[in-house]
């Protein structure tokens, strides 16, 4: 079987154009607003509303080139991210984060007194 150049071509040309398109942003999966819909606190979850949180906005916006906003209990941080599949580093307001991301949730975990507090965010936008 011969084959000439301008098919080599094409062959070569068809197979970059198949192979950029398997590639992944993976970012595009969290950027966007998430908003806090739910807490754990004592080992009870419970509705995010349900808190006495009353113009205590608690949510992140990721942008896709990495950087984000950080609102918590109202108070907004510029900072950067980075998403690995299953958790998103941030560093906002000179300290760092992580969030779990788990089937579209992410989870902030924190202590308090010794005993662990999360808090569930989830995508608005």
């Amino acid at each position: 079987m011969k084959i000439t150049v301008s098919a080599l071509i094409l062959l070569v040309f068809g197979m970059l154009v198949v192979l950029s398109g398997c590639s992944s942003d993976n970012n595009s999966v969290i950027v966007g607003t998430w908003e806090a819909t739910k807490a754990n606190i004592n080992g009870e979850t419970i509705q995010f509303s349900e808190l006495d949180t009353e113009n205590k906005d608690f949510r992140f916006i990721f942008n896709n080139n990495g950087s984000c906003k950080a609102i918590i209990a109202g108070v907004p941080n510029e900072g950067t991210y980075t998403f690995n599949e299953t958790s998103v580093d941030i560093l906002y307001g000179g300290k760092s984060e992580k969030l779990l991301y788990d089937e579209g949730v992410l989870t902030l975990n924190f202590y308090y007194n010794n005993e662990k507090t999360s808090y569930m965010f989830t995508k608005v936008e």
